[in-house]
């Protein structure tokens, strides 16, 4: 008696809830009357199970996309990404990382404080070389979500699986390390999947809220892995690049709302107002 629809993101759902509940609860009724409830779910929330009554021959297909680890957001690539001095030169050490990993700086650390834009750049890394490399075997998570599923693998027989998983990967992606502060045994595992994927020449980017050397409670040999590659910082933005990054946002919007009305003083008055989180 319930149909659960699934949409891009929140956004969506809140949108089509507001102004189209009704439409689409009608619409499904008139195909299945037994339907009493209309439910609605972000992409990254639902898992569709197979059809029981699916054929048993299988037809031929490509080869398995990269393995994402994590979510990583569509709309973050390098397309997306509005350039200014305060940026210009991670975007630039990001770009290059993508179109040669692990050739030119490795690992690439990347840090500045919340909102200029690091997961940003380790997002768009990730889908600049899943497009250019189908079979590529992409990781990308957050320390947090590393330190929890380290934990989870001590269960019997499960360890392997999880050093697998990630001392397998073409190009690991690990967002906020800082996280990994006071947490020795995470730090110990992170330390020798860092030197197993550089042994093989893998690709490592890592992003942070400070410096390698400013993040406290980090064992030494951690901190001098992390800054053995590039590390580049982002710098708060100035006002032309937020009013920059607002028309871009606007421009996007637009597109698929064609109707969209926004003045230059909001954006001029939003771009004054919030100077620190992009």
């Amino acid at each position: 008696d319930t149909v659960t629809l699934c949409v891009p993101n929140p956004i969506h759902q809140f949108f089509i809830e507001s102004n189209y509940l009704p439409i689409v609860k009608e619409s499904v009724q008139a195909t299945l009357p037994t339907v009493t409830q209309v439910e609605f779910t972000s992409s990254n929330e639902v898992e569709i199970a197979p059809r029981p009554s699916a054929p048993t021959q299988k037809a031929p297909r490509e080869k398995a996309p990269a393995t994402l680890a994590g979510a990583m957001n569509p709309r973050n690539t390098f397309e997306a990404f509005v350039v200014g001095s305060n940026n210009e030169f991670a975007h630039s050490a990001a770009l290059a990382v993508a179109k040669s990993p692990a050739t030119t700086y490795n690992p690439l650390f990347i840090y500045g404080v919340s909102g200029l834009g690091k997961t940003h750049l380790l997002h768009a890394i990730g889908h600049h070389v899943q497009a250019t490399n189908k079979s590529a075997k992409i990781v990308y998570l957050s320390s947090e979500q590393f330190t929890n599923e380290f934990i989870d693998a001590f269960q019997p027989g499960t360890l392997v699986k999880f050093r697998k998983k990630y001392r397998q990967a073409d190009v690991l992606l690990i967002d906020d390390i800082q996280f990994f502060a006071g947490k020795e045994r995470s730090q110990e595992e992170f330390f020798h999947t860092f030197n197993a994927l550089v042994d093989q020449n893998k690709q490592i980017i890592i992003s942070a809220d400070r410096a390698p050397q400013d993040i406290k409670d980090l064992e030494d040999r951690v901190k001098s892995r992390l800054q053995c590659g590039l590390v580049v910082d982002l710098h708060p933005t100035d006002y032309e690049l937020r009013l920059g990054i607002l028309q871009t946002k606007v421009d996007t919007h637009r597109a698929s709302y064609p109707e969209l009305v926004m003045d230059d003083g909001i954006l001029e008055f939003l771009a004054h107002r919030i100077s620190t989180n992009v």
